[in-house]
């Protein structure tokens, strides 16, 4: 049983516009850590790239 957010109903029913809150929260999630892993991997590489002289 859970609550107004939830995916269940207090009798058993799935709720199906939670699910697919839920659903759309967790890809938002998602495709958060991957923009995150993204930046850090363009900013790593650009500070390899400085110090090795090659700019541009």
């Amino acid at each position: 049983m859970r609550g107004r957010n939830g995916a269940v109903s207090s009798a058993g029913h799935v709720d199906p516009t939670a699910l697919i809150r839920k659903r759309q929260r967790d890809r938002a999630r998602l495709m958060a850590v991957l923009l995150g892993v993204f930046v850090i991997l363009i900013f790593a590489i650009s500070i390899v790239k400085i110090q090795l002289g090659h700019g541009g």
